[in-house]
């Protein structure tokens, strides 16, 4: 005969992974950008385009542009092979010019 397994303990793991992710997706989200970590995993060259970074940062943190937004566009941009600032900086410009914030 085959032994059932009861709910409780099955759920129970699941349960704590669950917490755990949502613990720590809340503890990621709630630190700012670092500006010199994304230049870095962008490629700057310049002092223009680290100052781009700068001021999109500043944008999101003071809250004119949506974290989600630029979080998502440097996740795409950062898995082009090549020129990942400037995908970065097109996309972004045109990203939040559509919800009414001008870079």
């Amino acid at each position: 005969m085959r032994r059932a397994i009861s709910a409780p303990a099955f759920l129970l793991p699941i349960t704590l992974a669950l917490v755990f992710a949502l613990t720590a997706t809340q503890m990621a989200r709630a630190d700012d950008f670092d500006p010199e970590q994304i230049k870095a995993a962008l490629h700057t060259a310049t002092e223009e385009e680290g100052g781009f970074i700068d001021n999109a940062v500043s944008l999101v943190n003071a809250g004119t542009l949506p974290r989600d937004l630029f979080a998502s566009t440097f996740l795409w941009a950062r898995k082009k092979p090549r020129r990942k600032f400037q995908y970065f900086k097109q996309a972004l410009t045109l990203r939040a010019a559509e919800v009414g914030v001008q870079l």
